[in-house]
């Protein structure tokens, strides 16, 4: 299971692809939902695309923070 972050503090230490081709990552968008996705087409996980605002610290969009519940 995947330890979602439920602080702004906790969210900003995460990065998002992190992989081998590119070992840095994405760090976390304040302006998106924190939920890590991963898509069919790639092998390692981004940053949801929707706006956040819900769940817990206002850190989720309105369908991830359902499944954080």
């Amino acid at each position: 299971m995947y330890n979602y972050p439920k602080t702004l503090k906790e969210a900003k230490k995460r990065k998002y692809g992190d992989w081998a081709g590119d070992p840095g990552g994405q760090p976390y968008d304040e302006s998106r939902c924190a939920y890590a996705v991963w898509p069919d087409y790639i092998m390692h996980s981004i940053q949801c695309s929707r706006y956040n605002g819900h769940g817990p610290d206002g850190l989720y969009c309105k369908q991830h923070s359902k499944m954080l519940k």
